[in-house]
């Protein structure tokens, strides 16, 4: 039992309606790729678009600010044309009474600051002697429990580290008094 007969294999009609089906879906996938790529390029269009509004935004914006630059040159220029034609202007007697009145008012203000220089000594000189030490904050610490422990009061260390609150912070440098 041979079989000599060779014939070509047919194909049936679900077999070439599962190619076409096969091939409507391969077109449809590849137009929804194609639709997506659109998106994406859209997209990115838009990016680009805002991008390139934003720079003609900013581009107009220095180019005021060069014009505004301009005129404030063009100002300059003019007041120092006004300034250079005010010295030349000025009279030597206007010019040597303002430096007789500097000159009395250095005088006047060196002699207010040897005056306070006096008054300093005189008061230090007078004055209770205060003293401090310095205290390192440390994790756990209050003012509280560091005053009682140096001996001192907690106001007494508000004070003297001009402390507003009761706040300390670990590594935060404290004067205590010394008494």
């Amino acid at each position: 039992m041979a079989l000599s007969s060779c014939s070509p294999i047919r194909s049936s009609a679900y077999d070439e309606k599962h190619v076409w089906e096969l091939t409507v879906h391969e077109v449809q996938t590849n137009l929804d790729d194609l639709r997506h790529d659109v998106k994406c390029f859209q997209t990115e269009l838009q990016i680009l678009d805002g991008r390139t509004k934003y720079s003609e935004n900013a581009i107009a914006m220095l180019k005021q600010e060069l014009s505004q630059v301009d005129k404030l040159s063009g100002q300059l220029a003019s007041i120092e044309k006004r300034w250079s034609g005010i010295e030349k202007n000025q009279k030597t007697e206007e010019i040597q009474k303002l430096l007789a009145h500097a000159n009395e008012t250095t005088l006047a203000l060196t002699q207010f600051k040897d005056r306070i220089q006096e008054l300093e000594g005189e008061l230090l000189a007078r004055g209770p002697k205060i003293s401090s030490k310095t205290y390192t904050v440390k994790a756990g610490d209050s003012l509280e429990k560091i005053a009682r422990v140096h001996g001192t009061s907690v106001d007494k260390v508000k004070k003297l580290n001009r402390l507003e609150k009761d706040h300390i912070v670990p590594g935060q440098e404290l004067a205590l008094p010394n008494e």
